[in-house]
C-alpha cells in the first residue's frame, strides 16, 4: 500500500505545483496584457496630441512646495491653453493667490507679462514651437508645467518616459470614461488618465519627482478640450496693461551680475 499512498502524495504535489505554476503563468500574462494596453493607450495620446495642428484647453493644476523647514505646502493656479502650430502659444494664468500671469508665444517674441505687478519680459522665440519650449524652460528658467504635452515631441518622448506602465482601470473623470494608467521612469512615478474614443485627450494627471527633494507632488484636471478651436491671428497678439513696465527675465540679470528681487521661500 506505501507505493500507492506515496504515488497519491507525489501526484497531488506535482498537480498542487502545476497549479501554482498555471496561476503564475496566468498572473504574467494578465500583467503582460495590462503593459500592452496600457503602453498602447499611452502611445495613442501621444501620437493624438503631437499630430494636433492646434488646440485649447483648461488646466487646473496642484503642487507642493516643500518649504525650508520641511512642511509640504500645497499652491494651485488655473491656466487656459491656447496652441496653434508652427510656433504660437498662448496661456493665460490665474495662482490661487489671485495673481494673474500671461505668456505668449508669437512667433517672433516670448513675452511674460505680470499684471499684478504691471510688468513684462521679452525674448527673442526660437523658430519652432519645440524649440521655443525648451528655450523657456531650460534658457529662460520659467514654470512650464506639462510643457511635453504641447510639443510633437511628446510622440517619442512620452512613451519612452515610462520604464513601467499598467492599467490600472476603467473610469469617469469629469463626466467621460477614461483609461487610468499608472506608470514609472527614473526621475518620476505618475498617473494619467485618457479619454476614451477617438480623441485620446488627458484628463487628469498626477505626478511624483522622485529625484527631487522630499519628493513633491503635481496634479492637474484637464478640461474644456477643443481640437479645432477657431484662433485668429489677433488671439495670439500681445495687449500690454497701459503703463507696463519692460524688465529683464531673471536669468538674464543673474548673467549680468545683478540679484533679483527677493520673494518669500514659500513658491519656487
Amino acid at each position: 500500500m506505501k507505493p500507492m499512498r506515496y504515488g497519491f502524495i507525489w501526484c497531488t504535489t506535482v498537480l498542487l505545483c502545476a497549479s501554482a505554476f498555471g496561476m503564475a503563468a496566468e498572473a504574467d500574462k494578465t500583467r503582460s496584457d495590462s503593459r500592452t494596453e496600457a503602453a498602447a493607450i499611452l502611445k495613442s495620446m501621444a501620437e493624438y496630441l503631437g499630430g494636433l495642428q492646434s488646440f485649447s484647453c483648461t488646466s487646473a493644476n496642484r503642487y507642493e512646495v516643500v518649504q525650508a523647514s520641511g512642511q509640504r505646502v500645497e499652491f494651485g493656479e488655473t491656466r487656459r491653453v491656447y496652441l496653434a502650430r508652427p510656433d504660437r502659444l498662448r496661456i493665460e494664468e490665474v495662482s490661487s493667490d489671485g495673481f494673474s500671469d500671461l505668456a505668449l508665444f508669437d512667433g517672433k517674441l516670448i513675452t511674460v507679462v505680470n499684471a499684478d505687478e504691471n510688468v513684462y519680459a521679452q525674448a527673442p522665440q526660437p523658430p519652432s514651437l519645440e524649440d521655443a519650449l525648451v528655450y523657456f524652460v531650460r534658457d529662460l528658467r520659467m514654470r512650464m508645467p506639462l510643457a511635453l504635452l504641447l510639443s510633437t515631441h511628446v510622440r517619442t518622448e512620452l512613451p519612452s518616459l515610462a520604464r513601467e506602465i499598467d492599467y490600472v482601470e476603467t473610469t469617469q473623470v469629469g463626466g467621460r470614461v477614461a483609461h487610468h494608467l499608472a506608470g514609472r521612469g527614473e526621475s518620476v512615478d505618475f498617473e494619467i488618465w485618457i479619454a476614451d474614443g477617438t480623441s485620446p485627450v488627458p484628463l487628469r494627471i498626477a505626478i511624483i519627482y522622485k529625484l527631487a527633494p522630499d519628493k513633491p507632488k503635481f496634479s492637474a484636471d484637464i478640461s474644456d478640450w477643443n481640437t479645432s478651436p477657431d484662433l485668429p491671428e489677433g488671439h495670439f497678439r500681445l495687449a500690454l496693461p497701459s503703463g507696463a513696465r519692460n524688465i529683464p527675465f531673471a536669468v538674464q540679470l543673474a548673467t549680468q551680475g545683478v540679484a533679483p528681487a527677493a520673494s518669500g521661500e514659500v513658491k519656487p
